[in-house]
C-alpha cells in the first residue's frame, strides 16, 4: 500500500489569522461585555485581521489567493456536475461550496466590525437600530460560524479530507489515488 502523500495547503499567517480570529470572536460574543472597551478593541483588533487576511488574499501563498479557490460559477457547475454524478470532488484547498461561506463569514465579520465601529461615532451612539443591527450581524456570524464548523466536520468525515488536522498543522494527506481538483 502506497502511504499518502502530503500536501502544505494553508501557510502559517492564515492558520494564525484564522484561529486568532475564532478566538477573539469568542471572547466578544461569550465572554467580554457588549459596548465596553474590552469588547471594542476586541473588534477592532479583528477588523485589522480581516484588514490582514484580504491583502494576503491578493498577495499571499496559492491557497491563500482568492483567485485559487473564488467561487465562480463554472467553478460551481462543476463541483456540483461531479456531484450529481456520484463523485464527491476533493479539493486541498476550499471547494466551491466552503468558498462560498467563506465569503459569506467575511462579510458578516466586516459588517459586523464596521457596524460595531459606527457604535462608537458621536453622531450614532445612541441609535438603537445601530446596535440592534450590530447584534443581529454578530449573531448571524455565530450561527454561520456553528454551520461552518459542522460543515467541516460532516466533509472531513465523509471525504476522509484530512481537513481538521490541516487547520492546525497546514498540511492535508491525501490517499496516492485521489484525484484532486485544485493541486498546483
Amino acid at each position: 500500500m502506497t502511504p499518502p502523500r502530503t500536501w502544505r495547503v494553508w501557510d502559517l499567517l492564515i492558520r494564525l489569522l484564522h484561529w486568532s480570529t475564532v478566538l477573539l470572536c469568542a471572547l466578544n460574543w461569550f465572554v467580554l461585555e457588549e459596548g465596553s472597551r474590552p469588547h471594542r478593541l476586541v473588534g477592532y483588533t479583528v477588523g485589522g485581521l480581516l484588514l490582514i487576511r484580504l491583502l494576503w488574499g491578493f498577495a499571499g501563498s496559492h491557497y491563500a489567493r482568492f483567485g485559487q479557490w473564488f467561487p465562480s460559477p463554472a467553478r460551481l457547475r462543476h463541483f456540483f456536475r461531479r456531484l450529481r454524478d456520484g463523485h464527491h470532488p476533493y479539493y486541498l484547498g476550499h471547494n466551491p461550496v466552503g468558498a462560498l461561506m467563506i465569503l459569506a463569514l467575511m462579510t458578516l465579520l466586516g459588517s459586523t466590525v464596521l457596524t460595531g465601529w459606527m457604535t462608537g461615532w458621536d453622531s450614532l451612539a445612541d441609535e438603537d437600530w445601530l446596535e440592534a443591527l450590530h447584534g443581529t450581524l454578530a449573531n448571524s456570524l455565530l450561527a454561520l460560524a456553528g454551520l461552518d464548523a459542522a460543515a467541516v466536520l460532516l466533509i472531513d468525515r465523509l471525504t476522509r479530507s484530512d481537513l481538521l488536522r490541516a487547520m492546525v498543522t497546514g498540511s492535508k494527506r491525501v490517499a496516492p489515488d485521489t484525484q484532486v481538483e485544485d493541486h498546483r
